[in-house]
């Protein structure tokens, strides 16, 4: 990390964002905080309009998400993306699901990289993740792996079995992979941090537990920007 280095962390919601906002301060020591709306669209046009206002250096998506049966994840715990998906992005044919690059239909292109369902980010490296686990502590597990975004949730089992079987992700939500565009296609570097909610599958809102999926999200994004300010 350099010094001086402008970071953006972003939500979907408010309410994902006010423990980052409690724990970091806001608009304060080159961190930038704000919320770009819900969904893929809303994401996409308001990380695009953040990058050309605030030209971070660094963008930290955060907030809440739904975790496979198959990520060994529980409500309270929290996941760091290795590479997001667009898990969704494509066709429901007889034969099974059809990818866009299965369709030959790229979604972006830098200097000669096409992006199609996957969208490289920044995750921790072992040291950072053991560093950062040290420091939240015994309670939450911390997880790194595959992220899919989607914009229609996994609300019965069997649409979250197949998303699972098709992409063998981690956690859902319905931001990351367009944020992730928009920071890839600006050479922005770009990591996402999500807490754990609920399960993906057969829905059950009573279950869900989003102000302790914020809390333990938030706690990990300003753990890792301590450790690289530290590093500097």
């Amino acid at each position: 990390m350099q010094p001086n280095q402008e970071i953006l962390v972003i939500a979907a919601t408010d309410t994902e964002l006010e423990p980052a906002r409690e724990l970091l301060g806001e608009n304060t020591g080159g961190i930038r905080i704000a919320t770009t709306g819900a969904g893929k669209v809303s994401a996409a046009l308001a990380t695009l309009e953040l990058v050309q206002e605030k030209r971070p250096d660094w963008i930290i998506q955060t907030g809440c998400a739904g975790a496979y049966p198959s990520s060994g994840l529980a409500t309270g715990d929290a996941a760091i993306a290795d590479l997001e998906i667009f898990a969704d992005e494509g066709v429901e044919a007889p034969g099974g699901f059809l990818s866009m690059e299965d369709l030959a239909l790229p979604q972006a292109a830098r200097e000669g990289e096409l992006i199609y369902n996957r969208v490289p980010v920044d995750g921790p490296s072992k040291a950072t993740l053991d560093s950062i686990r040290s420091v939240i502590g015994d309670g939450p597990r911390i997880k790194t792996g595959h992220f899919c975004t989607v914009s229609c949730g996994s609300g019965t089992d069997a649409a979250s079995a197949r998303i699972v079987e098709t992409w063998n992700p981690l956690v859902e939500s319905m931001e990351g992979a367009s944020a992730a565009l928009v920071a890839w296609k600006h050479s922005v570097r770009f990591s996402e941090i999500r807490g754990v909610s609920n399960r993906t599958g057969n829905r059950n809102r009573e279950e869900w537990e989003i102000p302790a999926a914020c809390e333990v999200a938030a706690r990990v994004v300003a753990a890792w920007i301590e450790m690289e300010r530290a590093s500097t």
